[in-house]
């Protein structure tokens, strides 16, 4: 029997140019998790669904995160074919992904929403995803430069959004810019954020809202938030005390 690979490709109808299009997917069953970091990054054993959720249309350049490529408008649809189509050289996006391949596609997904004036919240989602891209990769400045970009565009979805009904509610928006914050540095606006958080776990109409893994993160990132200070505080005070020894 031929050996079973863990992705597949896919048929499906572009819902921009009409074309008939490959994507891949990954199988559930070789998506093992290892762990996860405090803004949800996720690293696993061997094949990494991420590299794969940056669905492109190769004929007419349309490119979405996969939960959401199929709810093109009729301005999506407008943009695209007049803006994009033209300028596309049509290729291949299906198939096995490695780190740099996803970096290409999610990049494109990035200019797709630039084209299209996506929300703030797929702006923020895509921007994130491509801050754990170059975190696999190492790299921190251009890890740092999109975890800015994620952290404004979800400060902005916040403010901006509705957020009650849909994917991203405002209790894990919230979460992730105290995130964040705390990993640009901005201890202070991190347990601000984090802080809001907690107060509204403190109303039982709003408690059950609050996903539990989000309440428990959020403990926990602001005991860790106050310990370093406390930390710093202190190597500070030693610094000092030498200095007048």
């Amino acid at each position: 029997m031929p050996e079973i690979k863990p992705y597949y490709n896919s048929t499906i109808i572009c819902p921009v140019c009409n074309k008939q299009i490959q994507v891949t997917k990954v199988r559930s069953k070789f998506v093992k998790l290892i762990k996860q970091d405090e803004d949800f990054c996720p690293y696993y054993e061997s094949i990494n669904p991420i590299f794969y959720e940056a669905w492109i249309c190769g004929n007419c350049g349309y490119a979405a995160h996969s939960t959401v490529f199929n709810n093109a408008t009729t301005n999506d649809q407008r943009v695209i074919l007049n803006k994009l189509k033209g300028k596309w050289t049509k290729r291949e996006f299906s198939g096995e992904r490695d780190v740099e391949k996803a970096l290409e596609a999610f990049k494109i997904v990035l200019y797709n929403l630039q084209l299209r004036s996506g929300s703030f919240s797929e702006f923020a989602k895509i921007c994130l995803r491509l801050a754990w891209l170059y975190r696999y990769k190492g790299e921190w400045v251009n890890e740092h430069k999109f975890l800015k970009f994620s952290y404004d565009y979800y400060k902005k979805s916040y403010t901006g959004e509705y957020l009650k009904d849909g994917k991203l509610d405002e209790y894990t928006c919230m979460y992730i810019i105290g995130e964040l914050a705390r990993r640009l540095g901005n201890n202070e606006e991190a347990l601000q954020w984090l802080g809001r958080l907690i107060t509204a776990s403190a109303r039982a109409d709003e408690k059950g809202r609050i996903p539990p893994v989000i309440l428990e993160n959020t403990q926990n990132l602001i005991y860790d938030i106050r310990e370093a200070q406390k930390k710093k505080k202190m190597s500070g005070t030693e610094y000092d005390n030498k200095k007048t020894s």
